[in-house]
């Protein structure tokens, strides 16, 4: 099934050639949960990333589906 991921913060640096006006078009096997595309995109799960789709932060056990916009955003620490 086909997603497109959009990459914020240091994200951005970890694929290379990243464009950030296009995104990521990706290929991703059916069934694939958010926890699979970090692993594919080799973001570590925690801390690392928050992803959020249709407005909503999604857990690592969400399942992704056909056509879906998805934002990585990376995360902030500061005291």
């Amino acid at each position: 099934m086909k997603i497109k991921v959009k990459l914020f913060g240091e994200l951005r640096r970890k694929i290379p050639d990243y464009r950030p006006d296009k995104g990521l078009e990706m290929d991703i096997p059916e069934g694939s949960k958010i926890a699979d595309l970090l692993v594919l995109l080799g973001i570590p799960a925690s801390p690392g990333a928050t992803v959020i789709m249709e407005g909503r932060i999604l857990p690592l056990e969400e399942k992704l589906s056909h056509g879906s916009l998805v934002n990585i955003f990376h995360v902030m620490f500061g005291g």
